[in-house]
């Protein structure tokens, strides 16, 4: 009897936080675009986090590209690509022609050797369509590179802190220029208030809690001009990394989206009631007594349930004989202990392909 009620509390204490949660987004959610635009009106730099590799997320931000200039916001900082070959992507992306190939064997430095994807390097495209509508007198829209060069196949191969080295560009080529920009990368990187734990899943040890990401730096030395938007994706387990994912704050978000018919929507977490809810069972929660959805995000954007889900295609193009011979170096540097053998254009794209449920594990069946 007694859990019988404690379980008929439980499930009360759920509906009644997502009857409240659903009232709040019907009077206050907005489109995903139109989100992340109105953020700027209080805020310079608006970090876009991602899970990776879905194609929705990705698409998202190439819609926004036409909004983000009308609005006055004429860079997207992107994590995906080399800093190394921001020159060339500037002139690029104001030329009057656009040089696919040019690009595709330019850009192919480091990491992004395996970062092939149509959806990512489609964004370079789009600008450069954009900026031809504009006039010469005009400022051009700018994708901001940010990564630091990883190479294996260089002595020492990591010697750059990734997140020290993007903040470095981001206050190199949009802060120092006083300019805004939407900052496009994976959640952990784009973190701002959020100390993320250091753990251990092998020996159970915790480490404490790290300010030390890409938003973490910025948001320390600008606290009133950052924010942070995650994109709606399953949550690493407490169990670890490699086990079932999990729902964000115990799938209420998922639960309230069913309701409102999982009709695409921004809306904010930070002192309103989205922020109160709250999880256990998620690797975030490691180090807070009392885990709540504002302690890890600011904002929030969900546009798909789970089962719609798309990932990101391979582009065949970029995986041409010169990208191919830099795949099979790249792999032989970063693991010399094994026979990697020269690969063929369908074996890499076969590598590269993302898998859903390898990131998604059964939530793609919801």
């Amino acid at each position: 009897m007694a859990l019988f009620v404690l379980f008929s509390m439980n499930v009360y204490a759920q509906n009644s936080a997502i009857e409240a949660c659903q009232t709040y987004l019907e009077e206050n959610g907005q489109s995903p675009e139109k989100y992340v635009i109105s953020k700027f009106e209080q805020y310079d730099y608006v970090f876009l986090g991602e899970y990776h590799r879905n194609k929705q997320d990705v698409d998202l931000v190439t819609a926004l590209i036409p909004a983000l200039y009308e609005n006055g916001i004429r860079n997207l900082a992107y994590e995906f690509y080399d800093y190394q070959n921001q020159a060339m992507l500037d002139s690029l992306l104001t030329a009057k022609e656009w040089n696919e190939d040019f690009l595709y064997r330019r850009i192919s430095t480091g990491f992004a050797i395996v970062w092939g994807y149509v959806e990512y390097l489609n964004i370079f495209k789009k600008v450069w369509e954009f900026n031809q509508t504009l006039s010469p007198e005009q400022p051009k829209f700018r994708v901001v590179l940010l990564s630091a060069e990883f190479n294996p196949c260089k002595v020492p191969p990591y010697d750059i802190d990734p997140d020290l080295f993007m903040a470095d560009v981001v206050e190199k080529e949009i802060i120092a220029k006083n300019e805004k920009s939407l900052i496009y990368c994976g959640i952990h990187h784009a973190f701002t208030t959020y100390k993320q734990p250091s753990y251990d899943f092998e020996t159970g040890k915790f480490y404490g809690l790290h300010n030390e990401r890409l938003g973490n730096i910025i948001h320390e030395k600008y606290p009133e001009k950052t924010f942070t938007i995650y994109l709606h994706a399953p949550w690493i387990s407490n169990k670890g990394r490699d086990e079932q994912k999990v729902k964000p704050v115990n799938g209420v978000i998922d639960s309230v989206m069913s309701d409102l018919n999982n009709t695409p929507m921004g809306f904010d977490v930070k002192n309103t009631i989205m922020g109160t809810l709250t999880a256990n069972d998620t690797y975030y929660s490691f180090g807070y007594e009392d885990f709540k959805l504002e302690d890890f995000c600011d904002g929030y954007i969900f546009q798909l349930p789970y089962k719609q889900v798309k990932f990101v295609s391979v582009d065949a193009n970029f995986y041409d004989e010169y990208n191919l011979e830099k795949v099979t170096e790249f792999l032989r540097c970063r693991f010399p202990e094994e026979q990697i053998p020269t690969f063929t254009k369908e074996e890499v794209i076969e590598m590269v392909t993302e898998n859903p449920k390898s990131h998604y594990g059964d939530l793609v069946k919801e």
